[in-house]
Order: structure tokens, then C-alpha cells, then sequence
């Protein structure tokens, strides 16, 4: 999801334009769609209050059309229609008053991932898609009932190219972030609570003193992603873990340390955060309202 700043307008359809139509979308599509739809009787929303990935409209773009896939009781429509977002990303989307899920197809996506994740020999289909979705749809979620808390974040338009710009490029700060993360980590491996608690201690120490290092504008920054990016990877990997147990382990818990340039590194330690929350306090999530990150919730619970 691109970051949203104040201000954002929707996208107004013209009367006409939606037409019914199944023809041109693919049978993989619609399984990932239905199969997406009936994991939230088993995520019941990941437990977060009012998340129902159902609840929003989900277009498959194709490179010239979108597939708009909306839920209406236990039954969907499919309807086509002339892309709005032409492309290649999974995003939320605000349209006609309210957001939707924007990603191209499954073919899309793998092709992109097979040209460039090729060396890596990354792969891309059916599960992957469906985690996307709940990724996507949980944007939606926080962005039709939550947009002032998360737009607080950040008061002033700040580039994300920003955090490789000054943050990557601080050794000093990097090396306390990895410090961090690899805390996180153990604490989330952590079957103790006064473990988890001398880990947080510890985390706290080295957060104090990387943030003397960074700008004002650049932490908030920072908050941001780790809130809003890292809650909804904390979903894709409740997600991961009903769908691929062994891979949950590996790609989201083994890999909360990993280091990444850019601002892909928040995902997976405001996604840590959550999981921790989940140990201590596991009833959080039922009237978290995105005003504050995680660690803060963290903080405060273990008087710290």
C-alpha cells in the first residue's frame, strides 16, 4: 500500500461502465478469491474488530481490464470494467466512497515474480496470492475506519525514498537496528514473559539511542510503516500459517532479524511487535484503533 497523505480523493465511476461479466477472468482467480473469502471463519478477522476481508470489493487487473469481485451475503458478483489502476501492484484503493482491493491476477503476479525473483528462485501463485489479498483488504480496513490515526503519523509529506536516503546509509543506525531486531526475534521465539520482558528492556535502551541519531520527520516515518505495513504482514502471516505452517516459521518468525534497505524492513518488526502483543496481551487487538505502534502498547504493558 503507498503511503496515504491528507487529502486523498476517490475515484468517481461513470453510470455505465460496470459491466457483468465472468468472461476473461481466470478459474485460478476466482478459487484464490473464493478460498480468501472462506478463510474468515477460520482468521474470524485476525482478531481485529470489524475486519472482514469481505467486506471489500477486490479487482484482478489483467493489463487492460479489472475484474471487480464483490461479496454480497454468501453469493459474489464479478464485474468488468477499464482499469483505474494501470499497474502492476497490489494496493488499496479508494473508489466511489469506499476502498477496494487492487491487484493484478495471478498470471500477472507470477510473471513479475519469475522475471525478478528469478535469481532468488522465488515462486509465486495460489497461496501467495490469497495472503496478498488478506494483506490488502486489511489496508482497507484500517484506511475506511482508522485514516486520522494513521495519517497522524506522519504530518508532513515525507518520500519514502527517504529512509535509503539517511537511514540505510547510517552505519551507526543500522547496526542498532539490527541490534533490535534480533531482540524482537528472541522475544517472539520466547516462552517466558519475564524473558520477553529483559528482551523489550534492552530493545528500549538501543531505540532510545538510534533515535537521537535520526531526524524528527524520518522516525515518523519509520512509526508509520512499522504500524500500519507491519500490522497487516502480522495478518498475511496468520494467514501463512493456516495455509503453510513450515513456511509461516520460515519466511515471517526465522526472518524477523533480517535486515532490508528501504522500507521493507518495518514490515516484518511492526509484524514481530504484534506477535509479541499476542503473548502478553492477548485480548489488544479487540480495540486497537492504530493510534499508537505496537511496541508503545508493548511498553505500557509491561511498564517499561
Amino acid at each position: 500500500m503507498k503511503r496515504i497523505i491528507m487529502g486523498i480523493l476517490g475515484v468517481i465511476l461513470l453510470t455505465g461502465v460496470l459491466i457483468t461479466a465472468e468472461y476473461g477472468l481466470s478459474k485460478e482467480n476466482i478459487e484464490v478469491y473464493e478460498e480468501a473469502i472462506a478463510l474468515q471463519s477460520k482468521m474470524d478477522g485476525a482478531g481485529f474488530e470489524g475486519f472482514d476481508i469481505g467486506d471489500y470489493p477486490m479487482a484482478f487487473y489483467d493489463g487492460e481490464k479489472d475484474y471487480v469481485l464483490t461479496r454480497e451475503g454468501a453469493e459474489y458478483t464479478i464485474t468488468k470494467r477499464k482499469a483505474l489502476v494501470d499497474f502492476i501492484a497490489a494496493t488499496a484503493y479508494p473508489v466511489d466512497g469506499q476502498f477496494e482491493v487492487h491487484t493484478p491476477t495471478v498470471e500477472k503476479m507470477s510473471s513479475l515474480v519469475g522475471i525478478f525473483g528469478a535469481l532468488e528462485g522465488a515462486e509465486y501463485g495460489k497461496n501467495e496470492h490469497i495472503v496478498t489479498l488478506w494483506h490488502e483488504a486489511f489496508h482497507c480496513y484500517q484506511l475506511t475506519n482508522y485514516m486520522a490515526n494513521i495519517e497522524a503519523f506522519c504530518t508532513t509529506a515525507v518520500e519514502e525514498s527517504k529512509i535509503a536516503e539517511t537511514v540505510d546509509v547510517n552505519e551507526q543506525a543500522v547496526e542498532l537496528y539490527k541490534q533490535q531486531t534480533t531482540l524482537l526475534e528472541k522475544a517472539v521465539k520466547s516462552e517466558e514473559i519475564d524473558k520477553i520482558r529483559e528482551y523489550i528492556v534492552q530493545y528500549k535502551e538501543l531505540e532510545d539511542k538510534r533515535n537521537q541519531l535520526l531526524e524528527g520527520e524520518i522516525i515518523n516515518l519509520e512509526r508509520y510503516y512499522t504500524t500500519v505495513e507491519g500490522s497487516a504482514c502480522y495478518v498475511e502471516a496468520k494467514v501463512c500459517k493456516v495455509l503453510e505452517p513450515e513456511r509461516f516459521e520460515t519466511d515471517y518468525v526465522n526472518a524477523i532479524s533480517d535486515y532490508a534497505n528501504g522500507t521493507a524492513k518495518y514490515y516484518k518488526v511492526g509484524m514481530a511487535q504484534c506477535m509479541i502483543l499476542d503473548r502478553i496481551a492477548p485480548g489488544w487487538k479487540e480495540k486497537y484503533d492504530f493510534s499508537k505502534v505496537p511496541m508503545e502498547l508493548i511498553y505500557e504493558i509491561l511498564g517499561i
